[in-house]
């Protein structure tokens, strides 16, 4: 479900990247538990410590329960079978449960072992991006009950209407369901998260075909994004007729749009072995014909233009099959910890991990140290990491314009992360770098910000919207009104964004001077900690 996390920052996939590595080196489970810089706060991010295996029929039949359970209005799915791939004999040969355990710890992930199949559905509104909620069903290991969290995350369990429940720190809730199931929803708004819970008891309708289909295939995660009736297919047409990414295509442009008014949706599934293999479909209601190739170009443009940029899909292998163009290719690493990074599941408590006991590579078994240095210690790791992963995004002139979706799912990240037992002027700090890593999102679309090097401040409105989001593929996706007119100022619009790109180069690399700085001056901190 590509277009669902690259086209909502929210979404697309609580879903949160690991040592140092290539962009021509194939995703590996045994580079994740040994070599990782670890970023992806997010649901899927197991997917980082899975083994491709065979699929059982239960599996899938679980989550396609779970899936009709989701509000019949959600527009995306995103499904994880996560107790399979742990319990795979190569997941138990290389201590895969202890590794997500510890990954869920440091706040790099947002399962925790004991999930088995995690489901989440959510209303999300491409191109600008929002999401509106998200709610998910989970199914978890004996013995775990919501007391059980509520005691580890020092929470108090209290009533949703006729149903246990806790209020997580993240503006969700965690709600117990029947037959060791859990349910999550976001933002936590009482109302409709009991409006939602007492459809649970009987039928109601369902999400979309097109996404139950989804929730049911036979594959390690998948992610749905329906998308019918979403595009203004005039304004797309236009749109197109004038962007040098379809130069060479341009002849196919007219035989595209009666074929795009039939747009069903985007499925992305990805299975990791010993490389990960991502294959995306882009489903229509008529045959594709020729045209996978102009399919495949517009399936980019949308990505880029959410500034979710993932280099593979470029040279990814196209073929036809009636109806879909499928798009196949290997993930290096980086993407897939990035595509990961925008999965924001309903967040399980996580406090009192934080203060648990660990074994850390630095210190022998033996030697014991403090709540707070184990706490500070996997805080700055998780911040240096995503600092890491974005400052090597920002080399490569020609597509860091197109990474805006990272920078806003890593600021997320960061406030999300566990501060229980880190000292408040670490917290600080992580603060500032996740609202600098937001002002140079908002730099990147054009949108000047003020920087103030000798106060080491960044100032920005994040309600300003230059009006650079309506120059791209989604027109603003008719949730608000569009400053371009395609057919006489879209060249007119992009040329203004191009230049005021360019002017703020200077004020983000001020940014990431102050960004370097403060990951210096967190490590100075963090070795005065015992």
């Amino acid at each position: 479900m590509l277009l669902t996390f690259t086209l909502s920052s929210h979404c697309v996939v609580d879903l949160t990247m690991l040592s140092r590595h290539t962009d021509s080196k194939p995703f590996r489970c045994r580079s994740i538990q040994k070599k990782a810089p670890l970023m992806f706060r997010v649901c899927l991010a197991i997917v980082a410590l899975c083994l491709t295996s065979t699929v059982s029929a239960k599996a899938d039949d679980k989550a396609a329960g779970f899936a009709r359970m989701l509000p019949a209005e959600a527009n995306t799915v995103s499904v994880v079978h996560l107790q399979r791939i742990l319990d795979s004999s190569r997941g138990k040969r290389e201590g895969w449960s202890e590794t997500q355990e510890q990954r869920f710890l440091d706040g790099h992930v947002g399962l925790p072992p004991w999930v088995n199949t995690f489901v989440m559905g959510s209303l999300t509104r491409p191109g600008l991006p929002e999401e509106v909620w998200a709610a998910a069903v989970i199914d978890v290991a004996s013995g775990k009950s919501l007391q059980s969290i509520a005691d580890e995350g020092s929470l108090s369990v209290t009533k949703l209407a006729d149903w246990p429940a806790v209020q997580t720190s993240g503006g969700a809730f965690l709600v117990e369901l029947a037959d060791n199931h859990l349910a999550g929803y976001r933002p936590s708004h009482r109302q409709e998260a009991v409006a939602w819970l007492r459809t649970l008891n009987g039928d109601h309708p369902t999400i979309s075909s097109y996404l139950m289909t989804a929730a049911g295939a036979n594959d390690d995660i998948v992610m749905s994004i329906d998308l019918k009736d979403m595009f203004d297919v005039q304004f797309v047409e236009s749109y197109l007729k004038q962007d040098e990414r379809f130069a060479s295509q341009h002849g196919l442009i007219p035989r595209l749009t009666p074929l795009l008014s039939t747009l069903r949706g985007v499925t992305m599934k990805i299975d990791i072995g010993e490389t990960s293999q991502c294959e995306v479909m882009i489903d229509f209601g008529d045959d594709v014909g020729p045209l996978s190739a102009i399919a495949k170009t517009l399936f980019i443009t949308a990505v880029e233009d959410a500034g979710a940029h993932i280099e593979e899909f470029r040279h990814a292998k196209i073929s036809t099959r009636g109806q879909s163009v499928a798009l196949n290719c290997e993930l290096t690493d980086e993407s897939v910890m990035r595509i990961l990074s925008v999965i924001v599941p309903p967040r399980v408590p996580q406090e009192q991990y934080a203060a648990s006991p660990e074994q850390t590579p630095e210190k022998p078994a033996e030697e014991t140290v403090s709540d707070e240095a184990r706490a500070a210690r996997r805080y700055v790791r998780a911040v240096n990491d995503m600092i890491s992963d974005l400052r090597r995004a920002s080399e490569r002139i020609d597509s860091y314009q197109k990474t805006i979706a990272w920078h806003q799912a890593y600021a997320r990240k960061i406030d999300q992360l566990s501060t229980r037992n880190v000292p408040q002027e670490l917290v600080d700090i992580g603060a500032k770098v996740a609202n600098e890593f937001r002002a140079l999102a908002r730099s990147l679309t054009g949108q000047a910000v003020e920087v103030d090097a000798r106060n080491k401040s960044v100032v920005y409105n994040y309600n300003v919207d230059p009006g650079w989001w309506s120059a791209n593929i989604w027109g603003g996706a008719g949730y608000s009104p569009t400053v371009v007119k395609v057919d006489s100022n879209l060249e007119e619009v992009r040329a203004k964004q191009a230049d005021a790109v360019i002017k703020g180069a200077k004020d983000r690399e001020q940014i990431w001077l102050m960004i370097e700085e403060q990951s210096q001056e967190m490590d100075q901190i963090l070795g005065g900690i015992k």
